[in-house]
């Protein structure tokens, strides 16, 4: 049985990497779409949506509201000076990092994900899926 729960949350970032436009502070509202595996069903239920919920959204909510910014970056010492709060992540915060992050924070929470779509525009996802 597989279960899809839906998330969002708006964040900030940039990321040098990816070229001049892309490089740029900017935001996106993320929509977080997760799949869940589940082998076992008792009296008709695999997981309550909500205590999914309530392990998931937390995990993603972090992100709300934030700047991300690679760990790397040459603004992490400014923003740090300034001591105006942003998100320190171990990569450059392309939709493919993020994917990839994501899934593992909630997968080492204990849930069965296995599969994440993460979309940073209203034209494009990143699907990350990894074998069950």
């Amino acid at each position: 049985m597989v279960i899809e729960k839906k998330y969002y949350f708006y964040a900030a970032h940039r990321n040098k990497e990816a070229g001049e436009k892309c490089g740029r502070i900017h935001g996106h509202t993320y929509d977080v779409t997760c799949f869940f595996k589940f082998q076992e069903i008792t009296n008709g239920i695999t997981m309550l949506f909500s205590d999914i919920d309530k392990i998931a959204e937390p995990i993603i909510k972090q992100y709300d509201h934030t700047f991300l910014l690679y760990k790397e970056d040459s603004l992490v010492k400014v923003l740090e000076f300034c001591n105006e709060p942003f998100t320190e992540l171990p990569f450059e915060t392309s939709a493919e990092n993020m994917a990839i992050w994501i899934l593992n924070e909630i997968k080492n929470a204990g849930l069965p994900i296995f599969k994440i779509e993460l979309g940073e525009t209203k034209s494009s996802n990143v699907i990350y899926e990894i074998s069950s």
